[in-house]
């Protein structure tokens, strides 16, 4: 019995000795840890034989817009309305200054644009302009004044000649003091009295006293001037009537009928000249 307890105990230690090995040498992991992800594979430059590398796509552009603004003045520094401006380029425009002499152009793309001015009243003239992305160029413009049309006139087609008014004979050159002469032709209670001053070619002077009406008179060929020199009368000049004190003054002109007649209880003298018509008497 005793014998049979001892080799039982010996058979237990050594299982337990046996079972304390294994856990030694395998430790379980924890159930808490996962796993460490799979190394990303590198990228080789190496192209497998037989492919066909892929088209690259071409660089993408920035479509970022520009403008300009425009100011057209005179060389003097006026400004300048109705200019026609046109610009030529990555975009193509045309519009007029307006009463400010500005013109605005917006939304255009960048680069190297032409202008070009026009317009009736200025010298035509182009400029070159640089247009950055997102930047509005300034502009300014002066412009010349178009030179003025040059007109040619015509002469006139000669007209042919008219009739011609015959002169009378060359007179005397003469000279008269009118008080003295007035009372040498005195006209007395006469109704009228005319003395001939002078005649030569057309031109014919003379002294008219008047007491009573003059009656009409009409020169077809002959204009006529009168001077008051004493007293005061009334001129009917085509039917209409005026009114002369001393030193008044008028211009008949010819194919006009007039007439005179004093006012008041004082003689009406007129000095009366006549030109035009040829003079019959030289004096």
């Amino acid at each position: 019995m005793l014998l049979m307890r001892n080799v039982l105990l010996i058979s237990s230690l050594l299982a337990g000795v046996v079972t304390m090995g294994v856990y030694a040498q395998a430790p379980p992991a924890p159930a808490t840890q996962k796993p460490a992800p799979a190394p990303a594979p590198v990228p080789t430059t190496q192209k497998p034989a037989g492919t066909t590398p892929a088209p690259r796509r071409p660089p993408t552009t920035t479509s970022a817009r520009s403008g300009m603004a425009i100011t057209v003045t005179s060389p003097q520094g006026a400004t300048l309305s109705g200019v026609n401006v046109a610009i030529m380029g990555p975009t193509e425009r045309s519009a007029e200054t307006d009463g400010s002499g500005q013109v605005n152009f917006p939304g255009l793309q960048a680069g190297t644009y032409r202008l070009r001015f026009t317009g009736d009243k200025v010298t035509a003239f182009e400029k070159e302009v640089i247009v950055r992305a997102g930047q509005i160029s300034d502009v300014d413009v002066s412009l010349t004044a178009a030179p003025e049309p040059k007109v040619i006139v015509q002469p006139a087609p000669a007209l042919p000649p008219g009739p011609t008014t015959a002169a009378g004979p060359k007179g005397q050159a003469v000279t008269h003091s009118i008080g003295d002469l007035l009372e040498k032709e005195y006209v007395g209670k006469q109704p009228r009295r005319e003395t001939l001053l002078s005649c030569s070619g057309t031109e014919r002077a003379a002294m008219i006293q008047l007491n009573e009406a003059l009656p009409e008179r009409l020169y077809e060929n002959a204009d006529a001037i009168y001077y008051v020199l004493g007293g005061e009368g009334t001129l009917m000049l085509n039917g209409k009537e005026m009114k002369l004190g001393l030193n008044g003054f008028a211009s008949v002109p010819r194919g006009t009928s007039h007439s005179f007649s004093k006012r008041g209880n004082r003689l009406l003298v007129l000095l009366s000249v006549l030109s035009g018509e040829p003079c019959e008497e030289p004096r």
